[in-house]
């Protein structure tokens, strides 16, 4: 596959990507070079492509997308009695999904004593929530 480094001219792609392409498209000349070129060896591959779909599957659910918000908007971890206050939720119902979160690696947990605290992950996912969370808001004032 063709790779691209920031800031250089796209290198040729090997006649057997190439002809991979034409296999794909019609016989006429419907390719723009110039502007597939930028993109080659930068799209997802199939585990990127899982990965990101099991990352917006995680999202998915609204119950864990207040969560994510809540620690997206929280300047420190927070401990489960709290967020279920917060968010209007059983402990039992929390717990379920912040157990989902971090078998899916968004949220990280802390335990002191008694009291478990927790956390998102990195701040990746921090942006990714808050963004959807402004795209959102957006589209529910008509501005997008």
């Amino acid at each position: 596959m063709a790779q691209l480094s920031r800031g250089a001219a796209p290198t040729p792609a090997p006649a057997v990507f190439a002809s991979a392409i034409d296999a794909h498209t019609c016989s006429a000349q419907c390719l723009h070079p110039h502007t597939i070129h930028p993109v080659l060896g930068r799209t997802l591959g199939q585990h990127g492509a899982r990965a990101v779909g099991e990352l917006f599957a995680t999202l998915a659910d609204p119950s864990r997308a207040q969560i994510l918000h809540l620690l997206a908007i929280s300047e420190h971890e927070l401990c489960v009695h709290d967020m279920a206050l917060v968010l209007g939720m059983s402990v039992s119902a929390l717990s379920h999904q912040l157990r989902h979160l971090q078998d899916r690696r968004a949220v990280e947990r802390r335990k002191d004593g008694r009291i478990v605290f927790y956390r998102l992950v990195d701040d990746h996912r921090r942006e990714l929530v808050l963004g959807a969370a402004a795209h959102v808001a957006e589209t529910i004032d008509g501005r997008d």
